[in-house]
This record gives structure tokens, C-alpha cells and sequence, in this order.
């Protein structure tokens, strides 16, 4: 069962807790009545993977919360829908928020934009043969925000504010680009930082109230991997989420909003507390 070795150490802990709640009252009957349980060790065995698996399940689900697969957050302050909930980005419909580096890179080279991050990933499976055509809806969709000329070695030589937002369609796939961090122009390393992660994730809800036009809207979960803020997976979405409240109670953006997990992460991140905390 996969998701027992995601989560081994809350199943040690059922299995231990099963045994001792087996074994207490057996030495507690045998202790007061002088006599003998019949039970071979294979019943007693069996016994306790039962109670424990049973409480594993009891306990993830609806205890401690880390099986969730899913957690919906309501408030009295708005009237969207928050859900967080692990799956695939891609396979979603709606509107998808992708971050980005500050200048807005079509290159996906390793230097000015990596394979490995969300937005090199977007670039390689949507625009592989076509980047200028992403860089064309970019510019299109920049066109009259700010920006500062920077000189750079290469790559775009316009970098703008954190939070600004452009949007790009590629098929039936419709992404909302948000510059996420700061890039070094001498070496061309991104990072950001949790004060920049939560303007980014409200500048990118405010284009999204323009452009969603009541359809679902998915964000990943931004800030972790390459975009470096460097701190727990767990915390990051609460600051999405507090970006997410903070934004909507100006006025609603959309019907609803999903933040989506990454399958890997799903020892890192309980979404039982995480619903707890926002009750």
C-alpha cells in the first residue's frame, strides 16, 4: 500500500498503539483470574495488524488528517471556494498561475530558466517549438505595465515588479505567468522570499479577478523548489493561503480557488492540520 510507505512512522505508531491495547488487557485478565489466555502468538499477530491498520485509517482520515487527500476552507469574510488538494496541475481545467523569474525568460537553457521548474516545464510541453509565441501573448499582455531596462548578458532585458501578471494560452490550456523572484542579472539565479511569495501570489489574484471571469483558478505550490524562499513546504501554504484570504477580502476573485499539491509532498504536508488551523 503506497500510501503506508509515505507515511511508515504514523504506522509503526498505530501498529504499537494496537499492541499495547491488546496486550494491557490480556495481562490485566490473566493477572486477576490466575489463568492462562489460549491464544497463539499468529491469532495475537493478526489481531494487532487489524486494530492497527484500523486505527491508522481511523486516525489519518479523520484524527490527525495525514490521508487527507483534500480539504475545502470556507469563511463568513467571502464567498469563494478554497480547496486544497494534492494531484496534477495539468490535468486541471481552469485557469493554472505559473511563477516565473522577473524578466519574463522564454529560454529554457538551464541558465535563464530550468527545465526542472514549473515554468521551464510550461515552456517545454506548451511552446517547445514556439517559444517566441509565448513571448509574444507576454509582451502583448505586459504592454503598459512597469518595468525597469536592465542590462543582461542575455535574456530579456525588461524586468518588472513582483506580482506582475501576464497571461498566455496554448490550446485549451490558459496559464496566468506571475513574476515569483528576483533574478541576479550577473549569474542569472532566481530567488524569492516570503514577503515577494505573498505579493506575487496577490498580484497574480488580482489579474486573475480580471481575467477568470468566475472559472476555476489552480495555483501550484509556489515558493518551494528553485524559486528558493527555504522554508517548509507546510508553511508555504499557509502563506498562499493568507495571501489568498487577504486579496479575496478586497473583493472576490473567483468562484474557485485550488491550491494543488505535488503527489511527492504529501509526507511533508498534513492537510488534516493544515484544515484545523484555518477552521
Amino acid at each position: 500500500m503506497a500510501f503506508v510507505k509515505t507515511h511508515w512512522v504514523p504506522f509503526l505508531r498505530s501498529i504499537f498503539v494496537a499492541t499495547g491495547a491488546l496486550w494491557l488487557p490480556l495481562e490485566a485478565y490473566e493477572g486477576l483470574t490466575n489463568s492462562d489466555v489460549n491464544l497463539q502468538f499468529a491469532h495475537f499477530a493478526g489481531f494487532v495488524v487489524a486494530l492497527g491498520v484500523t486505527f491508522f485509517l481511523v486516525d489519518g482520515n479523520y484524527l490527525a488528517g495525514y490521508l487527507k487527500r483534500s480539504i475545502t476552507i470556507q469563511s463568513n469574510s467571502f464567498d469563494s471556494k478554497v480547496i486544497v488538494k494534492f494531484g496534477d496541475l495539468f490535468k486541471m481545467n481552469g485557469w493554472k498561475a505559473i511563477g516565473v523569474n522577473d524578466f519574463f525568460d522564454n529560454v529554457v537553457d538551464e541558465d535563464l530558466v530550468s527545465s526542472n521548474s514549473l515554468h521551464g516545464h510550461v515552456l517545454n510541453a506548451y511552446w517547445k517549438n514556439d517559444s517566441k509565441d509565448w513571448q509574444r501573448q507576454i509582451d502583448q499582455s505586459l504592454r503598459g505595465a512597469k518595468s525597469k531596462k536592465t542590462q543582461r548578458e542575455k535574456g530579456n532585458t525588461r524586468r518588472y515588479p513582483i506580482g506582475t501578471t501576464a497571461t498566455a494560452k496554448a490550446n485549451s490550456q490558459r496559464f496566468l505567468f506571475v513574476a515569483l523572484g528576483r533574478t541576479n542579472h550577473m549569474d542569472n539565479v532566481v530567488s524569492a522570499s516570503t514577503e515577494s511569495l505573498i505579493r506575487a501570489i496577490r498580484g497574480m489574484l488580482g489579474r486573475a479577478r480580471i481575467v477568470c471571469s468566475n472559472e476555476a483558478l489552480h495555483i501550484p505550490l509556489m515558493g518551494s523548489g528553485l524559486a528558493r524562499v527555504g522554508i517548509k513546504n507546510a508553511i508555504l501554504v499557509d502563506l498562499i493561503l493568507a495571501a489568498i484570504f487577504e486579496e479575496t477580502k478586497l473583493s472576490k476573485v473567483t468562484d474557485s480557488i485550488t491550491i494543488v499539491l505535488p503527489e511527492e509532498k504529501s509526507s511533508e504536508i498534513n492537510l488534516g492540520a493544515i484544515g484545523r488551523d484555518w477552521r
